[in-house]
């Protein structure tokens, strides 16, 4: 559905949310480091709940975001200028969301801070409370005591149909496509771990989880250049999130944290096979 914004409404500010760790000072985890890796061992059964490891179009991220919101699913053009609020469908009159972040990509370099909204936007429901609850940052403002939340009305051009008015927070991650599923499950939204895993990991590879040296021999062997370099790009980018947001969940942490562990050793055992093979390393992504 494109919900266009009003004609009449301005650009709001661009937010930019507060980070309690920095992803330039943390390392990244690292395969070395065993004690890391045997704390991760307990998180397998959240992983593996069954052998089952295929999504289904139900299982887009988003898309569930915005049913367990009881919201339609709304975007934006590239191009669009971001209007200050912005009416979502209303699909049952139950728990609404408070704001909505359109978020987008972070700019590649410290003088580009100039606001682009020539890229894709993405379009996101979130309650304030259940944000404030689950994640570290500030990146939604604070609203005075005693402020109601947003509540469904007719929509004036189908009455018989109510959307819901919210207040549109611009903002920029380092990896926008990954918030989706960072939002799902740091929200505590979503249970089912096969559709975080299936996110992170090819599916012959989860089986192996958790242990990231088989899993990156496996992704290593299996995985053409291009599907490396999408798991890299991927979970490298949800990586940075969570640093930049502050999810509280730790078992959701642990399980990406390992996910990334085994693609960024995948990517090294494919480099030396590469080298191996012809020589020379072509790189498959620039390093961390």
């Amino acid at each position: 559905m494109n919900t266009p914004p009003p004609s009449s409404s301005s650009p709001p500010p661009i937010l930019p949310f507060s980070c309690s760790r920095s992803p330039s000072r943390r390392a990244i985890p690292s395969l070395e480091d065993s004690s890391e890796m045997n704390s991760s061992t307990h998180y397998a059964s959240r992983i593996q709940p069954s052998r089952k490891y295929t999504l289904t179009r139900d299982d887009d991220p988003l898309d569930l975001l915005c049913r367990h919101f009881n919201v339609a699913k709304a975007t934006l053009e590239p191009g669009t200028p971001l209007p200050s609020t912005l009416d979502l469908h209303v699909l049952r009159d139950a728990h609404m969301p408070s704001h909505i972040l359109a978020v987008f990509d972070a700019p590649q370099s410290e003088s580009d801070r100039s606001p682009s909204y020539s890229q894709p936007i993405i379009i996101i429901p979130v309650h304030a409370d259940l944000y404030a609850r689950e994640f570290r940052s500030s990146i939604l403002p604070q609203s005075p005591p005693g402020t109601a939340f947003p509540v469904p009305h007719p929509d004036p051009s189908f009455p018989s149909r109510q959307v819901v008015t919210l207040p549109v927070i611009p903002t920029r991650v380092p990896h926008a496509p990954s918030v989706p599923l960072l939002l799902l499950f740091g929200l505590g939204l979503e249970s089912r771990a096969r559709i975080l895993s299936c996110a992170l990991l090819p599916p012959d590879v989860i089986g192996e989880f958790p242990s990231a040296p088989v899993m990156a021999q496996q992704m290593a062997s299996m995985c053409t250049d291009d599907q490396l370099r999408s798991h890299v790009s991927f979970n490298q980018g949800l990586w940075k999130n969570i640093l930049a947001l502050g999810p509280r969940d730790t078992h959701f942490i642990g399980l990406v944290q390992t996910a990334w562990n085994a693609t960024v050793e995948a990517r090294r055992i494919r480099q030396r096979m590469s080298t191996t093979a012809n020589g020379t390393t072509p790189p498959l992504l620039s390093p961390v």
